[in-house]
């Protein structure tokens, strides 16, 4: 498989290629907020839609969110999809979901289970978005599981690879490769070993 080299700052709202062109564009909100807030101006035909709210505001997922994980959930949720990808395709859009710790998509085993059920559906891989504070102390472990039930996902569009740190508030947030609590030892035994058509580096 050839692999693509992509460069992403979280804080903007475009992928690069190798290039510097822009290859594709992260919403600035969730699946669940695009139907009513679909992008003006797109420069690429492939939108990146956050699957939750996980932002790093805060330390662990509420009350509120651990509800919106329950089955019942499930519905609502994959009615929203069905809805995006209609949409997506009237706009000759490619819709990719990335999934992560404040979504419905919640860790690596919902979304293997999830995307197996909708294998046409692709979805961007950032295992460090599965993360919570708590999780720290195991890091490893949890990485390590997590790439490996990556392998089980149909349609991966792309894998990024970065680290975290905690911040003074003790939230989880964005650190660059090189830096924070994943080495770059660790990212070559866990993130980077998921195989993916498009190997994206969190700058």
């Amino acid at each position: 498989m050839t692999t693509k080299s992509l460069t992403w700052a979280p804080s903007t709202a475009t992928i690069l290629d190798d290039s510097g062109a822009a290859a594709a564009e992260v919403f600035d909100g969730d699946i669940m907020t695009l139907a009513e807030h679909w992008p003006q101006n797109l420069i690429t035909s492939t939108l990146i839609v956050p699957c939750g709210h996980h932002k790093g505001t805060d330390p662990e997922p509420s009350a509120d969110l651990l509800a919106q994980w329950s089955q019942d959930s499930w519905e609502p949720f994959n009615a929203s999809v069905e809805e995006l990808i209609a949409l997506a395709a009237s706009k000759d859009t490619q819709l990719v979901i990335l999934p992560g710790a404040g979504g419905r998509l919640s860790d690596a085993i919902c979304t293997v289970t999830w995307s197996n059920a909708h294998p046409d559906i692709p979805l961007l891989i950032d295992p460090a978005r599965w993360l919570t504070p708590s999780m720290m102390t195991d890091l490893t472990d949890h990485l390590i599981r997590s790439a490996s039930l990556c392998m089980e996902i149909p349609n991966i569009w792309g894998v990024a690879d970065r680290s975290v740190q905690i911040d003074g508030d003790g939230h989880l947030i964005h650190a660059p490769i090189g830096a924070g609590l994943i080495t770059d030892e660790l990212l070559d035994r866990t993130i980077r070993t998921i195989p993916t058509q498009r190997s994206i580096e969190c700058i």
